[in-house]
């Protein structure tokens, strides 16, 4: 079954069940209120009869028959106004005046308590007039001389309560009818309004799945929805950045191998064939050596990033002198930084800065940096190494004077397989570099920044923790 289905099902659900416990409740209620309304205004008309007809009474109880009908003509007009049937009976039980049918009244044991002074209820169904008519009956006694003497019973027929009842039932019934409508219009739109960006997300997540991250969802909320569509976005947006750096990494490194090769190929079918010189044959065995380490390289970039996204390596922490291992990463570069006329400066905090960390690790860390700064600084440009006291860690910076990065090459920098402004790059890399400094410094637990500003240069900062010699 389909979400919008199942959401649309379960609110309607929970809106029958709430309207019909609503509609029992109400019912209910308005049974309870209407009964008891009509029982006080009983009670309240039994007592304002017994007033009206008690001197009358008195009269008739003391001195027998006399005239009886002004009384009966005062009773009449009485139960008309309040729309009941009066019953006038002596302490004994006689009816002097009965305004039922057949003159009957409620059995004996009922008006019991009416003659020890009581105002009493007979409830409906307690007592039926002639014709089987249930009656709801409010009783008053008339008291002479702290004496009851007789009662005053006031009666209405309960089919026109029940009526009246039947008459709210029905426009509660269909007022609760109306609103569940209503209610089931509202939720029928605020579920499609829940739904429509999930469905649109799915087919979006379809559309990606297919390998097409251009798709992107409107985002018209701020709530949890609004969220997720968000958050989507930035996903398809990431995983498009990835497919462009990837293809573009695919274009790129089948050149970086195809290239190498062609050259290694060609050098050495001309040194096998005899058309190179003999004097070349040593010349183009240097190019095929360079190419060869440039591959070694590549593989082993290629290697690192599959160790790292497995975790499969582990470092072998130990100590030692930071400044020693910077010293002796800037002589590799030595021929390179003739050539480019650079001026490589460093700085250290102390003689000797002991840290803690995976020694050939950091030293790789160190070649990609220096690497890197290389590349991008002019010739007779300047690259400064220096360390700095961060508390317990010491803070490594190398920055070049070069030709710096924009906003959202920083963003990107450390991306795997990103490569900034091909026509600033002497040369073409993998883009994996930086990606595995950054990896590595993470494995040991530390941070690598970068600070650049456009034409001006860039410096990457990375902390390592440091010991105390004479702990060693």
């Amino acid at each position: 079954m389909r979400l919008f289905a199942k959401q649309l099902l379960l609110s309607l659900g929970i809106l029958v069940i709430s309207i019909t416990f609503l509609a029992i409740v109400l019912t209910q209620a308005i049974s309870g209120y209407m009964t008891n309304q009509r029982k006080d205004s009983l009670t309240d008309s039994a007592q304002r009869v017994a007033r009206s007809v008690e001197t009358v009474f008195i009269n008739v109880y003391l001195h027998g028959d006399i005239n009886l009908d002004p009384l009966v003509t005062q009773i009449e007009n009485l139960s008309d106004l309040l729309g009941a049937s009066v019953v006038i009976i002596y302490s004994d039980f006689r009816v002097l005046f009965s305004g039922l049918p057949g003159g009957s009244i409620p059995p004996i044991e009922c008006l019991e308590p009416i003659m020890e002074g009581e105002s009493i209820i007979i409830p409906q169904g307690s007592f039926q007039a002639e014709g089987g008519e249930s009656l709801l009956i409010a009783g008053h006694p008339i008291v002479f001389a702290n004496r009851v003497i007789g009662a005053v019973l006031v009666s209405v027929s309960m089919a026109e309560l029940e009526a009246a009842i039947s008459s709210m039932y029905q426009i509660t019934i269909i007022s609760l009818i109306l609103a569940a409508l209503l209610a089931s219009i509202l939720i029928y739109f605020s579920s499609e309004t829940v739904i429509r960006p999930i469905r649109q997300m799915n087919k979006a997540a379809k559309v990606i799945a297919g390998g097409v991250f251009e798709n992107r969802i409107p985002v018209k909320t701020k709530d949890e929805i609004g969220q997720l569509a968000t958050q989507f976005n930035t996903m398809a947006e990431s995983l498009y950045n990835q497919e462009q750096i990837r293809r573009a990494f695919i274009s790129n490194i089948s050149h970086d191998i195809r290239t190498p090769l062609t050259s290694m190929l060609g050098f050495m079918k001309a040194i096998k064939d005899g058309t190179a010189p003999r004097e070349k044959h040593e010349y183009y065995l240097d190019i095929a050596l360079t190419e060869t380490k440039r591959l070694i390289k590549l593989s082993n970039d290629l290697l690192d990033i599959h160790r790292i996204q497995d975790k499969e390596f582990k470092l072998e922490l130990t100590h030692f002198n930071i400044n020693e291992l910077i010293r002796t990463t800037i002589m590799g570069f030595e021929e390179r930084v003739i050539q480019k006329q650079i001026t490589v400066t460093s700085r250290f905090a102390n003689q000797a800065d002991m840290v803690y960390a995976d020694k050939d690790i950091i030293q790789r860390c160190l070649y990609n940096l220096l690497d890197n700064a290389i590349k991008f600084t002019p010739i007779v440009g300047e690259i400064t190494i220096e360390t700095t006291n961060k508390g317990k860690k010491i803070q490594v910076s190398i920055k070049d004077n070069g030709c710096g990065m924009t906003k959202e090459e920083q963003l990107n920098v450390f991306d795997r397989f990103f490569k900034g402004d091909q026509s600033r790059n002497e040369d073409k890399g993998s883009g994996l570099g930086l990606s595995i400094v950054k990896e590595f410094i993470r494995a040991h637990g530390e941070a690598i920044t970068l600070e650049s500003i456009p034409k001006k240069g860039s410096t990457f900062a990375f902390t390592l923790t440091t010991v105390e010699e004479e702990s060693l």
